[in-house]
């Protein structure tokens, strides 16, 4: 094989054979690669580091943010906590809350109290009027004891 007259062919020879001059000679190509990935494995480690972030930057979930945006997240996350708790207290004072049915129950008691209250004052009254002309009855009736 002349290499001149594969040159005026447009062919480059590439090992045992030889290849358009558009194309690519393979066994060329892996040893380039070969070498430079050679140099690249000298010249860089193998562990994993992690990327840093730039100047007022943070890395979080792979995404990079600045800190005037996380601190505004964080505002809000408090402000919504805030809020979840006020909801949660409101429901739970609702729940706290007597039914219209059992509001009328207690009403019911507390008037039977001041029944009794009314009645047990009566009682002592009547008990002490005695001789009392104050504490008579203004009918003018006399009770008998």
């Amino acid at each position: 094989m002349n290499v001149a007259e594969e040159i005026s062919r447009r062919r480059v020879p590439c090992g045992p054979v030889t290849v358009a001059v558009e194309g690519v000679c393979r066994r060329r190509l892996k040893d380039i690669y070969d070498s430079l990935l050679d140099r690249l494995s000298t010249e860089t480690s193998q562990e994993f580091q992690p990327p840093e972030a730039p100047k007022d930057h943070e890395i979080r979930d792979g995404k990079v943010i600045h800190k005037d945006v996380i601190a505004k997240n964080e505002k809000a996350a408090k402000t919504m906590q805030a809020g979840k708790a006020k909801a949660r207290k409101e429901r739970e004072k609702a729940a706290a809350e007597p039914s219209p049915a059992e509001k009328k129950k207690q009403m019911i008691e507390d008037a039977k109290t001041k029944v009794d209250v009314k009645m047990a004052a009566k009682e002592y009254e009547e008990k002490l009027m005695g001789n009392s002309k104050l504490l008579q009855d203004p009918t003018g009736k006399i009770k008998k004891h």
